[in-house]
């Protein structure tokens, strides 16, 4: 169930299994919704965006939202290089294979992507280089000719059917199937010619496969979002003064105020802890702290304040400070690209 909304089981699928992820491989565990030992289908090569020799890492194929986010950053100058799996993208990235690696962090319906934590925690030769944030708008994409009176399943991302969970409740002769992302079950779609099958995903990925948008935004909020950091081994340096945030990782003492004498020193230097999460270290019972705070790059009182945190903090890595995405922003390491 997602939400109240049947899935169909394994067993039950007229697809083949073998398009379906492995359990901790999915955008976030919580919605692992397939049985573990399926095979991964084989992604397939994407055309490449550029002949520019920055190259970037990202879960999925082409048409998936990460690639948009890819085009945010860094606009027509980036080759995106489609991984297997997140694990995967950080690998690529932190031996050069890419110049960076590209996770989504958090989206503003379901919350944070555990992994994502996870896999920053556990590559010590990548810091975080940029962020931004993709607006999350969710179409039904079927093949050329089909209507949406035809369609029995719902192909896409079990983190985007769980985002569409209003439509399904509305269409309930719509069963959701879970894919291995949102590009690939629209390739699915069409490559199947059933007209009662329909994907779940972005324009782009209706454009790149010839699909026909058969309903226009059914995401549950038309606000939803989903925010991405990208990594590299070097990130370019900050300009003083750039509006920036900074994260770190942190274990702290199993004693009474022990977070909280790690958190104080933001707190007593007036700066905004704008994301904070707890992830299990793999240790019973102990967790490590996701933290990130908004400041201007260069700004002393911010490298004092993070000194503190380290010292009231039993362990701690700086993960990177990185500019704040707005609107226009400039990609790591160059002049903005968008337009």
């Amino acid at each position: 169930m997602i939400h109240g909304v049947h899935v169909l089981s394994t067993e039950e699928l007229p697809v083949d299994p073998d398009s379906l992820p492995p359990p901790g491989e999915l955008l976030d565990g919580e919605l692992d919704i397939t049985t573990r030992g399926l095979a991964e289908p084989e992604i397939q090569p994407m055309l490449q965006a550029t002949l520019s020799p920055l190259r970037v890492a990202f879960q999925g194929e082409a048409g998936a939202f990460s690639e948009e986010a890819i085009v945010q950053l860094w606009g027509a100058e980036a080759e995106p290089v489609p991984m297997r799996t997140f694990a995967d993208v950080m690998d690529a990235a932190e031996t050069g294979a890419v110049d960076y690696g590209l996770l989504p962090i958090e989206s503003t319906l379901m919350g944070g992507v555990d992994s994502a934590y996870d896999l920053l925690a556990m590559h010590e030769g990548l810091l975080i280089a940029a962020e931004t944030v993709v607006p999350i708008r969710l179409c039904v994409l079927g093949i050329p000719g089909a209507a949406l009176a035809e369609i029995r399943q719902l192909h896409s991302h079990p983190l985007m059917l769980a985002q569409c969970a209003h439509f399904l409740e509305r269409y309930k002769h719509i069963t959701p199937v879970p894919s291995w992302d949102t590009a690939g079950a629209a390739r699915a779609v069409m490559q199947g010619g059933d007209p009662t099958r329909a994907a779940a995903g972005s324009r782009r990925a209706a454009d790149r496969f010839g699909l026909e948008l058969l309903v226009d935004r059914i995401e549950d909020r038309p606000d939803t979002q989903m925010r991405f950091l990208a990594v590299a081994r070097t990130p370019a340096p900050l300009e003083s003064g750039t509006a920036a945030r900074s994260a770190a990782l942190c274990t702290v003492r199993d004693v009474a105020g022990g977070l909280i004498a790690a958190l104080q020193p933001l707190a007593k230097g007036g700066f905004n802890v704008s994301h904070f999460v707890a992830r299990p270290t793999r240790e019973p019972w102990q967790y490590m702290y996701y933290i990130e705070f908004e400041h201007d790059a260069g700004d002393p009182h911010a490298a004092r304040a993070l000194e503190a945190v380290r010292k009231a903090a039993m362990t701690y890595r700086l993960l990177g400070t990185f500019p704040r995405w707005t609107a226009g922003s400039a990609p790591p390491g160059g002049e903005s690209l968008l337009t």
